[in-house]
């Protein structure tokens, strides 16, 4: 690897066939050849791509390399959630979390260092935004917990971009990362099972709607009214729900795809009684899923739990009124993996050893 050499994960196909195609005189052939033995196969050294002759094997390895995840630590949660701290470039670090659930895993990862975003229920939002991920940063994240899964037999069938950052803060980044999640001779993922989350960034919303793109789109709304949602979410100063809405109302629709919803429940604040009808009435004619998230009261940032059973009567109303409504009880609370606890702050200065799996520990797991 030299200072010169390109980093593999920060390029899309069709920029690694223009590049191919310029520096090296190849054809779209060996980029397709290239990112099987990449992608679909975990394979880096290009010594071993053995249907690419040798001398553009020795350009190649001159010109490209491939950045390691360096996983610094790694916590499993009572659920079997686990949470990693990546460090990225420059030191800094990150977090992802594999979310174990009834019948898949989730692997959901960040964006970006820290958030602009300060919603007020956040950790992240506490840490102020420092930069945004590159995409090859976003990647190894994927690339980290597919490599240490194999320490515990599984893997994950969806990814969210749901961690720590704005995901549409970071558009081109992000966007270039999903090419790749979904395309065919890429992680090959189906556009369905790869979502992206934002807290209401209506030019953003718009542009992903118009571009190549294809994905599944999460909008955290959390109030129905914008007094509140303005007090916990401070983007709504600059786009108000009524414009929010009108933005998922244009967000291409196709059979068996909704805009998701997210709606976290802070006890007292914006689960009322009329805040649950509110919802009814904003969410009509549109074509949405909700998802109750019921807020962690352990995240320490001065919000409450809703009483378990209120939670239930809203999904029953909304259900009842013809909102199609989930509820998402988090998972990983106990490591702080849970929605909305994701920081790294104290963890900047001491990064811990990553252990190494025995038998009894993944029992207990």
């Amino acid at each position: 690897m030299t200072e010169l050499s390109r980093d593999f994960y920060n390029y899309s196909y069709d920029e690694l066939v223009e590049i191919l195609e310029k520096d090296f005189g190849a054809t779209k052939f060996r980029a397709t050849q290239l990112f099987e033995w990449v992608y679909r196969k975990g394979v880096t050294d290009f010594d071993l791509m053995s249907n690419i002759g040798r001398e553009l094997r020795e350009k190649l390895a001159a010109s490209f390399c491939f950045p390691k995840a360096r996983i610094h630590d790694r916590q499993i949660s009572q659920d079997g959630t686990r949470k990693y701290l990546f460090e990225v470039e420059n030191g800094d670090l990150v977090e992802a979390v594999m979310i174990k659930q009834a019948k898949r895993m989730t692997l959901c990862v960040s964006s970006q260092v820290g958030c602009a975003m300060a919603c007020a229920f956040c950790r992240t939002g506490t840490m102020g935004l420092k930069r945004s991920l590159s995409t090859s940063e976003i990647l190894r994240q994927v690339n980290g917990v597919i490599e240490d899964a194999k320490n515990f037999g599984d893997g994950f069938s969806n990814i969210v971009f749901m961690g720590m950052g704005e995901p549409l803060h970071n558009f081109d980044g992000v966007t270039r990362a999903v090419r790749n999640l979904t395309n065919s001779i890429g992680y090959g993922m189906s556009p369905r099972k790869v979502t992206v989350s934002t807290s209401g960034l209506v030019p953003q919303i718009r542009k992903l709607a118009q571009s190549d793109v294809s994905v599944s789109l999460a909008v955290s709304l959390n109030a129905t009214t914008d007094e509140i949602r303005t007090q916990v979410m401070p983007v709504n100063k600059r786009w108000p729900i009524k414009e929010l809405l009108e933005a998922v109302k244009e967000f291409p629709d196709c059979p068996r795809k909704k805009v998701t919803i997210e709606y976290v429940m802070l006890g007292g604040l914006n689960d009322t009684e009329a805040d649950m009808k509110r919802l009814v009435s904003l969410m009509r004619g549109l074509p949405i899923k909700v998802n109750l998230i019921p807020y962690n009261d352990n995240a320490g940032l001065g919000f409450k739990t809703p009483a378990r059973d209120w939670v239930f009567t809203w999904q029953k109303h909304l259900n009842a009124h013809g909102v199609q409504a989930f509820i998402r009880w988090s998972k990983g609370a106990d490591i702080a993996a849970a929605c909305g606890q994701l920081a790294t702050d104290s963890k900047q200065t001491k990064p811990s050893r990553l252990p190494v799996l025995g038998d009894q520990e993944q029992a207990a797991a």
